[in-house]
């Protein structure tokens, strides 16, 4: 029965899975939901301004050199970019958001001061470590695998997010999400991005380099429970990328789930009509990847999506802050484990590769972790305890090893004897080459 209206009996049906012709019908949905191609348009941008458009910029340029001394935030908000983003962009881009309207963007400024000056009372953390509080960038990133590599063709930063390895559960192990991803965004908008796009105008300064993302999105694996999970736990993270307007240019979306023809025009219905206009959806991925190669070329776009640049998981092990550039690869388990229980982690490791293991978990009785090699032998056993000065229900980790070498496959087992029902262990190996 098509559901025309949405409602919880209507959702707790569609879990499950549909039939072959309800299969067939979701995906002739989709393929309807298919959107135009987002157009490179110059309408708004510093050279194809009308003269009216031009006199507005005029106008809110003086607004915020009047009130520069009264409320100086206004004019951090919209210079936030400055040293890599001219001050015409910066007003076109504020401007844009609100269709050029003077006092619609000066109001949009105004909302934005309580959650800009959040962010600036910790200069906007400066270091993932401090948006963490720990050195976790490479092992969160394995679970929300949002990350930023190359330049599209029309000089925008190339942002990737590939849901199948999304893991609310793993995040959770790592970092109390709602508190921490925010400060990450921080972090991620006010220093990776900006150096991002020095580095690349530095590498090549003849070409025009814009502070806008293209963002690639494989929803593979996409689950209705997940999606609302990870809304919810993004919490104060919106409120951060609103402080930036017009910083995405578009969004280009693949493998949709057969479900996704109902949830998309119900999520685009809660977006400003605008940003809605920047989304691309491709029923087939096929077609999708030849977007992307539209968009990228393809010496600079990940190889997961498509292209021959490094992968979004190496991207992930390769630039993050704590990798220092060594680290090759990362090899990563979410285990889940019943009161009693046991669950296994392999980890195989080539000739002069070389890992240190850390295990994530907010398990309020802890475990036993038993390291054994490929002939079953044990080498080491660990208590997974809190200390003293670790919280309840707060995420705690332990480094196990420090120097597993290979070749070998090595296990390492999991072992509850607490007697809550079920918790959750993530376990990361950060895999290096020997000489290096």
């Amino acid at each position: 029965e098509p559901p025309a209206i949405i409602n919880q009996s209507a959702v707790a049906v569609n879990r499950k899975r549909p039939s072959i012709v309800n299969s067939i019908l979701f995906q002739r949905q989709l393929e309807g939901l298919e959107t135009a191609i987002v157009k490179d348009q110059p309408d708004g941008y510093p050279g194809h301004l009308t003269e009216k458009q031009l006199g507005i910029c005029l106008k809110l340029r003086k607004w915020l050199q009047e009130n520069r001394e009264e409320y100086p935030t206004y004019h951090e908000i919209v210079y936030h970019f400055k040293g890599v983003e001219s001050e015409a962009y910066a007003i076109c881009r504020f401007l844009r958001a609100r269709k050029f309207k003077l006092e619609a963007t000066q109001t949009l400024i105004k909302e934005r001061v309580d959650s800009y000056k959040e962010g600036k009372s910790n200069d906007f953390f400066p270091s993932a470590l401090q948006a963490f509080n720990g050195d976790h960038e490479s092992a969160f990133l394995t679970q929300y695998p949002f990350v930023m590599g190359g330049t599209a063709r029309n000089g925008c930063v190339v942002a990737y997010f590939s849901v199948e390895q999304l893991s609310v559960e793993g995040m959770q192990c790592i970092c109390e999400v709602k508190k921490r991803l925010s400060k990450y965004m921080w972090h991620f908008i006010s220093y990776k991005l900006k150096r991002h796009v020095a580095e690349a105008k530095a590498n090549d300064p003849s070409r025009f380099f814009r502070m806008q993302f293209v963002c690639f999105v494989d929803l593979k694996g996409l689950d209705r429970n997940t999606m609302q999970r990870t809304m919810d736990e993004m919490g104060k993270s919106k409120e951060v990328l609103n402080c930036f307007p017009e910083i995405l240019f578009s969004v280009c979306m693949i493998n949709a789930p057969y479900f996704f023809g109902i949830m998309w025009p119900i999520i685009q219905s809660f977006m400003d009509p605008s940003t809605a206009q920047k989304f691309e959806l491709y029923s087939d991925p096929g077609r999708g990847k030849e977007r992307f190669l539209q968009l990228v070329d393809k010496d600079n776009l990940a190889s997961d999506f498509g292209g021959c640049a490094m992968s979004t998981s190496e991207i992930a092990a390769r630039k993050s802050e704590n990798s220092s550039g060594k680290i090759r690869r990362q090899v990563t388990k979410l285990l889940a484990i019943k009161r009693y229980k046991s669950e296994d982690a392999n980890i195989e490791l080539k000739d002069g590769e070389i890992a240190s293991v850390r295990v994530y978990t907010r398990a309020s009785d802890g475990a036993q972790i038993v390291l054994n090699n490929g002939n079953q032998d044990e080498i080491e056993k660990v208590d997974l305890n809190r200390n003293e000065k670790e919280e309840a229900n707060e995420p705690f980790h332990r480094d196990f090893v420090t120097s597993l070498s290979g070749p070998g496959t090595f296990c390492f087992a999991v072992e509850r004897s607490a007697y809550t029902q079920l918790e959750h262990f993530l376990v990361v190996a950060k895999v290096s080459n020997v000489d290096e």
